[in-house]
């Protein structure tokens, strides 16, 4: 009995082989599930935050640095979504927090009385020592004396400091003159509501 011959194949048919081992190649590999894809795989704005399930991004998956001020709306930071210790005054800018950015800022003021009798006599009396308390809930931010009269200029500041005692905080204030009760002052307290 005679063999079947084998016949060579055309080289079309051979080129259209290897064209369908190639094709069949590349899908398998696109159909794969664990498919990588990368920063430039993803057109600028193509993933959304509607695109994204609840809880799929979370702290460690966020690069150090990638999300800045301006990336944030307006209140989208809370101090309820802050963490203990989470801000820190080294990651504060100089001057972006100071009294007047925390709350509304009150003013407590009390005159202090010059007890000189005679002026330019060389005795330098003392006035009592005053304090100035901050409302129920304040914080003493700062304050200090204010000479708002120098009589005949033979006055000066003698204590200016701030107290803390319990709940009750404040400013203590003192002065002294040879002005002959000339002089008027008051210790003041700049408080935090």
């Amino acid at each position: 009995m005679p063999r079947p011959s084998l016949k060579r194949p055309s080289p079309g048919t051979v080129l259209g082989s290897l064209a369908l081992i190639v094709a069949l190649a590349g899908n398998a590999n696109a159909l794969s599930p664990h498919a990588i894809v990368r920063k430039g795989d993803i057109a600028k704005g193509a993933v959304t935050a509607k695109a994204l399930a609840p809880g799929a991004v979370h702290a460690r998956a966020v690069a150090k640095g990638a999300v800045t001020a301006k990336a944030l709306k307006a209140g989208a930071v809370t101090s309820a979504a802050l963490g203990r210790d989470a801000v820190t005054s080294a990651a504060l800018a100089p001057g972006s927090v100071y009294g007047g950015a925390l709350g509304p800022v009150t003013l407590h003021a009390l005159p202090l009385a010059d007890r000189d009798a005679v002026a330019e006599n060389g005795k330098w009396t003392f006035s009592g020592r005053e304090s100035t308390a901050c409302g129920v809930g304040e914080r003493v931010l700062s304050g200090g004396v204010s000479i708002t009269n120098g009589g005949n200029e033979e006055v000066g500041v003698v204590n200016a400091v701030p107290f803390f005692n319990g709940s009750t905080n404040g400013f203590i204030g003192q002065i002294t003159s040879n002005s002959g009760g000339t002089a008027t002052a008051e210790v003041v307290a700049i408080c935090l509501k």
